[in-house]
């Protein structure tokens, strides 16, 4: 990858340090004070009082009550990607929801981000005891049903180019640390057409995830059922699995024609 190296002397102050914020926040998923904000970036506490109260305005950052700043919901509307121009999240919707009433349990829809995965869109499962995620998580890789999507399927330079960023931290007992023991289970998801995660990031957690194809054959995202253990059991991974192919190939369809 060519990189470009940026002058900074052309760029206009006031966006360099609008963006300099988004890129600060976008690395503190916790949040940040004002207070932070100017002491990490040197830029005058008025002048980033008036960034952000712009950018909040707008819907690029949120303030919490706790004055805690963090990036906004704006960000995620404008980058939800887009296959032979049509929305990913519109044509997904009808599928995901379908998918839920007849799973009973939370439907996700995950897109690629470098070497790890954004959750774009969710649709809680209606049950008192459900798994619920925030929309524009961050997720990695290796240790989910959605990430092993991402390194099972498609075109292999990019499936190797991801695997080798993973960083295989242990989540819990379950989490797969061993890259060959992951390769190995990546090779069954391929065969099986869908991945699945026996509570690898979040305890009790189990899913099963399905590739969503554009028209020239990549992945351009994942759709996830995701439940308590006690209702996605291992033995019902392959019929949960059909289910779930089956309403990633009627997104892939929707997408492609």
């Amino acid at each position: 990858m060519v990189t470009t190296k940026i002058n900074r002397k052309a760029l206009a102050p006031s966006s360099d340090r609008c963006l300099a914020i988004l890129e600060l926040l976008s690395l503190h998923p916790k949040g940040l004070t004002l207070s932070d904000i100017h002491h990490l970036l040197g830029i005058s506490k008025n002048m980033t009082f008036r960034i952000l109260n712009d950018l909040t305005s707008r819907g690029y950052t949120h303030k919490a009550e706790s004055k805690t700043y963090f990036l906004g919901s704006k960000l995620l509307s404008l980058s939800v990607p887009q296959a032979a121009g049509k929305n990913i999240v519109d044509e997904s919707i009808p599928e995901i929801k379908a998918l839920r009433e007849a799973t009973h349990e939370s439907v996700g829809l995950l897109v690629p981000c470098e070497h790890e995965a954004v959750l774009i869109y969710f649709e809680p499962s209606r049950q008192p005891i459900r798994i619920i995620y925030d929309i524009g998580i961050k997720i990695p890789l290796y240790c989910n049903a959605p990430g092993k999507v991402f390194l099972a399927f498609g075109d292999e330079r990019t499936r190797m180019a991801r695997l080798k960023k993973q960083t295989f931290t242990r989540y819990t007992a379950r989490t797969i640390t061993d890259p060959a023991r992951l390769r190995a289970e990546l090779e069954v998801a391929r065969q099986n057409g869908y991945a699945v995660d026996c509570a690898e990031e979040v305890e009790g957690a189990y899913c099963v995830a399905a590739p969503i194809l554009d028209a020239e054959g990549y992945v351009v995202a994942a759709i996830v059922v995701t439940g308590p253990q006690e209702r996605i059991p291992k033995e019902a991974f392959p019929r949960i699995g059909k289910l779930v192919v089956q309403a990633a190939t009627r997104i892939t369809t929707r997408l492609t024609q």
